[in-house]
């Protein structure tokens, strides 16, 4: 009888980092679909779209895959949950530039409606996201599902499993690939320009601090100031003040990236690490062979929600 190792190792070939995470970029895309199939047919004809547990069910389903995914990828390479975690161990400085990051990347947040109203003037209308009910208890509960699930597992996938898989790339590339597959698997024109920020920063920050707890840290923040502005709004702060948070939170963006760019003291220690990386052959073509399924599938899919949008 054949082991599972052997038959795993038939089925994606023999496992390597590269391609460990271009099967789960493509796992993770695949999934979700797949248990959304299954969840529908468990509940039945009816028209439950507007009602707040399906919407909630809706946010957890892609998160689920991310942790299926994730279980899978460390079976694939055969690495123990506890290596994995204390892997993730990284020195307390990289959680406060995180959070001076996530408040730099606020001054960012004009950008979707830039870019939103870019798309307008070809006739492109944004349908929005729907949100569960925030009124009330409600709030803690959209807080839970759409800011701390997505923070934990989404960069367990992206900054974790991808990140590492894209290494061959050099660090430059690596990070901005990071940033283009996390927008892209979103799916969503109007936010793929914020979206690709976030996912450069949040990428970066990971290289540096070896660990994806600070962008955990960083993308709960992102989300949960996103969920508190739209519950209580904008028009609370008056321009002046506005004008004055924007310049404090470019001046956070600014100042975190000189850091983590220019004087953080890892940056010679994973030039080092990239070297070994580089020279592995194939790393790149493997990455996306397997990736194809993933990227091609978001790819069509956002060009689908663009052109529905027209």
């Amino acid at each position: 009888m054949q082991n599972k190792s052997t038959i795993n190792g038939k089925l994606f070939g023999e496992p390597t980092q590269a391609s460990a995470s271009g099967i789960a970029f493509s796992l993770a895309t695949v999934l979700p679909t797949l248990l959304s199939v299954l969840f529908l047919m468990s509940i039945g004809a009816g028209d439950y779209a507007q009602t707040d547990w399906y919407v909630y069910v809706s946010y957890l389903l892609p998160q689920l895959a991310f942790a299926i995914t994730a279980i899978w990828y460390l079976y694939y390479l055969k690495t123990p949950v506890k290596k994995a975690v204390e892997s993730q161990k990284c020195k307390p400085r990289y959680f406060l530039l995180a959070i001076f990051l996530q408040i730099g990347l606020f001054s960012l947040s004009e950008l979707n409606a830039l870019f939103l109203q870019f798309l307008e003037q070809f006739g492109y209308e944004d349908v929005g996201i729907r949100l569960p009910s925030m009124d009330g208890f409600g709030f803690v509960g959209v807080l839970l599902v759409v800011a701390v699930v997505p923070a934990v597992f989404e960069e367990i996938m992206f900054r974790g499993i991808l990140l590492k898989g894209l290494k061959s790339f050099g660090e430059v590339g690596s990070i901005l690939l990071c940033g283009a597959l996390f927008a892209l698997y979103h799916q969503n024109p109007a936010q793929t320009l914020y979206q690709f920020c976030c996912g450069v920063a949040f990428a970066l920050v990971a290289v540096r601090a070896g660990s994806v707890l600070p962008t955990v840290l960083s993308h709960f923040i992102n989300n949960a100031l996103i969920l508190t502005l739209t519950k209580f709004g904008f028009e609370n702060f008056s321009m002046s003040v506005f004008t004055v948070i924007i310049i404090v939170s470019l001046a956070c963006l600014i100042g975190s990236i000189v850091w983590l760019f220019v004087l953080d003291k890892r940056k010679e220690e994973n030039e080092k690490a990239e070297k070994a990386e580089k020279g592995e052959k194939g790393a790149r073509k493997r990455f996306f062979t397997y990736a194809s399924v993933g990227i091609v599938i978001c790819a069509i899919t956002w060009l689908a929600v663009l052109i529905t949008g027209l």
